[in-house]
C-alpha cells in the first residue's frame, strides 16, 4: 500500500512540475505558426496541380462557408496561385471544443482559420501555415465578454496557458489538427488525389 502511496504522490509531482504545452512561435513575428518541408519524386506541374485540386476538394466539402466565404461566382475568393514564385496559398479551417469552465456538461468551441501557403522545391516542397485566427461566441459560461476574433498565440500567454482546458483540450487539439491537415496534403502530393475535380 506504501508503495501505490507512493507511486501515486510521485507520479502526481512529475506531472505537476511538467512543462506547460505552447503553440510554436515566428521568433521574428511572434506569431504561431507551423513549418513542414519534405521531399517528394514527383514534378512540379503535377505537385502544382495536386495541390490545387486538395485546395478545391476542401472548398468544394467545406462546412465553414459563413468563415470563408469561399466561393463568388464559382471561383475562390480565398485561394492564391503564383507560379512565378511556384506557389499555391489558401484559407483552412477547424474547430476545437472543449468543457465549458463552469461546467463539463456545456461543450463550447472555438473556430481556428489560418493561411496555408505550400511552396514547390526542385526536390520537393515547404508547407508554412501562419496567421491563425481564433472566432468565438461573444461571451463565456460566466457571461464575461472576450472578443470574438483574436491571435491564437493569446493561448501561449500566461493568464490562458495555466488554464486546464487550453492544456488538455486547446493545444493538443489545434496540434493534432495541423498534423491530420499536413498529412493529408502529403498524401495528395504523393498519390494524387481520390476525387478529381474539375477547375
Amino acid at each position: 500500500m506504501k508503495k501505490i502511496l507512493l507511486f501515486v504522490s510521485l507520479f502526481h509531482f512529475a506531472l505537476s512540475g511538467m512543462a506547460q504545452l505552447h503553440f510554436p512561435v515566428d521568433e521574428n513575428s511572434g506569431k504561431v505558426q507551423y513549418q513542414l518541408s519534405e521531399d517528394i519524386a514527383v514534378s512540379n506541374t503535377d505537385k502544382y496541380n495536386r495541390t490545387k485540386t486538395w485546395f478545391m476538394n476542401y472548398y468544394k466539402t467545406s462546412r465553414f462557408e459563413e468563415y470563408f466565404m469561399s466561393s463568388k461566382r464559382g471561383r475562390l475568393t480565398h485561394l492564391e496561385e503564383s507560379k512565378k514564385s511556384n506557389s499555391i496559398s489558401g484559407k483552412y479551417g477547424f474547430h476545437v471544443m472543449y468543457p465549458s469552465e463552469t461546467s463539463s456538461m456545456v461543450i463550447e468551441q472555438v473556430f481556428v482559420m489560418f493561411t496555408m501557403k505550400i511552396t514547390f522545391t526542385k526536390t520537393g516542397y515547404e508547407n508554412l501555415i501562419t496567421d491563425m485566427i481564433c472566432f468565438t461566441a461573444p461571451t463565456n459560461s460566466n457571461g464575461n465578454m472576450r472578443p470574438v476574433e483574436f491571435g491564437l498565440e493569446a493561448y501561449n500567454a500566461q493568464q490562458l496557458n495555466r488554464l486546464g482546458y487550453v492544456q488538455y483540450y486547446i493545444i493538443p487539439q489545434v496540434n493534432q489538427s495541423v498534423k491530420k491537415i499536413q498529412q493529408d496534403l502529403s498524401r495528395s502530393l504523393r498519390y494524387g488525389n481520390l476525387t478529381e475535380i474539375s477547375w
